[in-house]
């Protein structure tokens, strides 16, 4: 009797074990466009989102089941062609447990604490980027009722300032929490970008080796690096491309040589840029004769676009492409993620400011050329 029960005891033990990493996906799509069609459980590869496992809207519903022995990242996907305007994939977190997805005007999944929590973010961030549309909605129909003033402006500016700091902290603290698991990691990928340089850090050192071996971590962990090589302090980084006439030019042939120079990340397809150039050719046309020089390295890709934006905005100064565009080596090697960029070198080449702009690169340079 005692081998008996032990055996029982034994038996239940192994069916508790197997069982324990089960999940279930049940899920709701609302309207009946969808009734009949795919519902697609997919993994996101390198090239492609390529499916794990299929079903059917049938009444409204559909289900997924399997087990898992470790959390994995899955995308449930609707039939895309029914309606492209409508939100039709979702991320989830499958972990063992039971989850509930639920596809109308808006998206929610929820049954586990790593899931729950990412709908609570995405619900907060929706809110934000409604705020966000609002208040350009306000400036834009403002400015083109002509009803728009100075303070005004400011306080719009100061709205849309202040929502997109909640923003990347609501970003920045979801994917602190979250780096350890894959939900988590898959925001970091997609918003990295809207973190200072110290933020990923901080995110990064909480993340896992694998997940940092990946190619696209391992661009930010040496886009990272090569920002320290080109912080302010820091002497310039050189490097050689081709001028307008297809000679190698270097920033070392005008860096370090005794004048002030400011380094112009630009391009003749970059509307900011165009906006900010007058500045640039009013601070060079001021300057020039106390020592100051300007060196533009441009973005484009093609040369006579290329060569016409110089003409057109009356730059004057030495340039220099490889016609690369975001391809370019300088991206990497000075850490660019937009432009205009720009980069103000001391007489022996030392890094002194990044992006000044308008009235604060003529304040800059009146007090080192007064």
């Amino acid at each position: 009797m005692r081998k008996l029960i032990y055996l029982f005891i034994i038996a239940g033990t192994l069916l508790s074990c197997q069982n324990s990493n089960k999940y279930t996906i049940t899920g709701t799509v609302a309207g009946d466009a969808y009734e009949g069609t795919n519902v697609y459980l997919q993994q996101m590869t390198d090239n492609a989102m390529e499916a794990t496992d299929t079903a059917v809207v049938q009444n409204g519903a559909f289900s997924f089941s399997g087990t898992s022995d470790t959390p994995l990242l899955r995308f449930i996907a609707l039939d895309e062609s029914v309606n492209p305007q409508q939100e039709n994939r979702i991320p989830v977190l499958v972990e063992p447990g039971k989850l509930e997805v639920a596809f109308d005007t808006i998206v929610t999944v929820k049954g586990t604490k790593v899931n729950d929590a990412y709908t609570t973010f995405r619900m907060q961030q929706k809110d934000l980027v409604k705020e966000i549309r609002d208040v350009i909605g306000q400036f834009n129909s403002e400015n083109a009722a002509g009803t728009m003033t100075e303070e005004r402006d400011a306080e719009l500016q100061e709205s849309y300032e202040n929502i997109s700091k909640q923003l990347t902290d609501l970003n920045f603290n979801f994917i602190k929490e979250n780096i350890g698991n894959k939900l988590g990691e898959f925001v970091f990928q997609g918003s990295s970008s809207m973190f200072e340089a110290d933020q990923q850090k901080e995110v990064l050192d909480l993340a896992s080796e694998e997940f940092k071996s990946g190619e696209n971590i391992q661009r930010i962990i040496k886009r990272l690096e090569n920002l320290e090589k080109v912080a302010v302090g820091e002497k310039f980084v050189d490097f050689t491309l081709k001028d307008t006439e297809g000679n190698d030019v270097s920033l070392s042939d005008y860096a370090g040589k005794g004048n002030y120079v400011l380094v112009d990340f630009w391009a003749a397809w970059c509307g900011p840029c165009r906006q900010e150039m007058p500045n640039v050719v009013t601070a060079y046309e001021k300057y020039k004769a106390k020592g100051f020089e300007v060196v533009g390295v441009s973005l484009d890709q093609e040369h006579d676009r290329w060569v016409q934006g110089i003409k057109d905005l009356n730059m004057t100064w030495p340039q220099m492409s490889d016609l690369q565009y975001w391809n370019s080596k300088v991206v990497d090697l000075y850490a660019i993620q937009g432009i205009p960029h720009t980069v103000l070198l001391d007489k022996e080449g030392t890094i002194i400011e990044k992006n000044l702009r308008g009235e604060a690169l003529d304040n800059k340079l009146a007090e080192l050329m007064p």
